[in-house]
């Protein structure tokens, strides 16, 4: 049986974004969404809770589960309450989980892992607690989780992250960064690399810097991991990629344009 399911980049609560996915998978035949976070989860103010409604009702709708890692742009301290499914995930909605960094999700003999959050090079704009969480960053604890959880089975298949390894090339700043802000940024991209390169996994799938590349990384035992970093929302031929797995083991990645109408 091959594993098939679709990933997208950021959408910080898009919804009209969020819409298009679905019904683009649902006329796919494509029944699982992935995340790499910045879903703009949970965010305090007048609004707060409707995106959450809205994405509920598209996904069963259109028949989807959506499972995501947390990004930078998601509320850490809402997630951190969250009760646990059976499998481990926190539970949002029937169709929608947060997968906690650290963890390992085996989905139809398919693993999947989770190790999302990044460092937000504009905090000094934001507020704590209301668009800005002290929480936002991998841990090195919930990294060595993540390490500790590979090596109970086979290779991990997918990796979750937000952030991009700093072994990962061809990856474009941000404009306007200073030395220091990107040193510091930098601290989430090199504890990345650190457990990537202990996990190995065949695919990781990263966002947070708002562009579409495709790289990878080559390990001294002749493996390698191919880096799918998406572009976010609004990036019609960026944002989403369609991933298979086949009976053997081997992973493909492919685009997934998202459709804005469809045919009567």
């Amino acid at each position: 049986m091959v594993f098939r399911a679709a990933v997208m980049g950021d959408f910080h609560g898009h919804i009209h974004h969020f819409r298009a996915v679905t019904r683009t998978l649902r006329h796919a035949g494509i029944d699982l969404l992935l995340g790499v976070g910045d879903v703009g989860f949970d965010f305090p103010g007048a609004h707060r809770g409707k995106v959450e409604k809205k994405m509920r009702l598209l996904l069963e709708q259109n028949g989807i589960d959506f499972i995501w890692a947390a990004g930078n742009h998601d509320n850490h301290d809402t997630l951190e309450r969250l009760v646990l499914n059976p499998d481990g995930t926190r539970r949002i909605s029937d169709r929608n989980s947060n997968l906690p960094n650290g963890s390992v999700l085996e989905i139809n003999g398919v693993r999947i892992g989770a190790l999302g959050g990044a460092f937000s090079v504009d905090k000094a704009w934001r507020t704590a607690g209301r668009d800005w969480w002290p929480q936002e960053e991998p841990t090195r604890e919930e990294a060595e989780r993540l390490v500790a959880e590979c090596a109970k089975g086979p290779r991990l298949d997918i990796l979750l992250t937000h952030d991009v390894p700093m072994g990962v090339e061809g990856l474009k700043g941000m404009d306007g960064l200073s030395k220091k802000t990107i040193e510091r940024a930098n601290q989430t991209r090199l504890l990345l690399q650190e457990a990537v390169e202990k996990v190995r996994p065949k695919a990781l799938f990263a966002g947070h810097w708002h562009q579409r590349l495709r790289s990878g990384i080559t390990w001294d035992d002749g493996t390698a991991t191919m880096v799918e970093v998406l572009a976010a929302e609004q990036s019609w031929a960026g944002n989403l990629v369609q991933v298979l797995v086949d009976p053997e083991g081997e992973v493909e990645v492919s685009p997934l344009e998202i459709q804005v109408t469809f045919p009567a």
